[in-house]
């Protein structure tokens, strides 16, 4: 392992982790139809504190899913055609995760695209308990400094799962990458 640029991060990332693990909360990934301000959900996984699925859902989008999106996810528009819309899956979804702690890799993406989704519908923002993003959290937990020096250096899920030994899921799948994200979190917890 490379030494670490502020031992004490390292820590506090393990004991954010240990925390979390001790009470009730939920890993939250999307898919999307791309990266802009006009994209939409279709896919949403989110997985309870012990690794159960409590949503796993395709959505089908207002729009057609770009040849772009679908070569990184592999969903194409055939593959939601009988899927709900973000209005049908919405009330199920703003009350699993009211109140709730939510975690996601790279959490300032899967909220944006969720709020972008909602307000697309006209709907009312999902509320939230506390939001935390566990790849910021993996930096702290990694140390590798950026180049800028003020940060740590972001790391993709996948290559944080493959640098901690630990099992892949299919990534750029909602599902595959909420598991990748608390089998990292279970691995923070339960380092020295």
């Amino acid at each position: 392992m490379t030494r670490h640029f502020h031992p004490a991060h390292r820590r506090q990332a393990i004991q954010w982790a240990r925390n979390l693990l001790a009470h009730r909360f939920y890993v939250l990934d999307t898919e999307t139809t791309g990266l802009g301000p006009v994209d939409e959900i279709v896919q949403i996984a989110i997985l309870d504190a012990n690794g159960a699925d409590v949503m796993n859902q395709v959505i089908q989008p207002t729009l057609p899913i770009p040849p772009v999106a679908s070569a990184v996810h592999g969903i194409r528009d055939a593959d939601v055609l009988s899927a709900p819309s973000f209005k049908d899956i919405y009330i199920q979804l703003s009350t699993l995760l009211a109140g709730q702690v939510v975690i996601a890799y790279n959490m300032d993406f899967d909220w944006r695209m969720l709020q972008q989704t909602t307000a697309r519908f006209r709907l009312p923002p999902v509320r939230t308990g506390k939001r935390d993003c566990a790849m910021k959290q993996y930096a702290r937990y990694k140390g590798i400094r950026h180049s800028n020096g003020r940060n740590y250096v972001w790391h993709k899920l996948g290559v944080a799962v493959a640098q901690e030994g630990l099992k892949a899921a299919p990534a750029h799948d909602a599902l595959g990458d909420a598991r990748m994200t608390l089998s990292l979190i279970r691995k923070m917890a339960s380092s020295g």
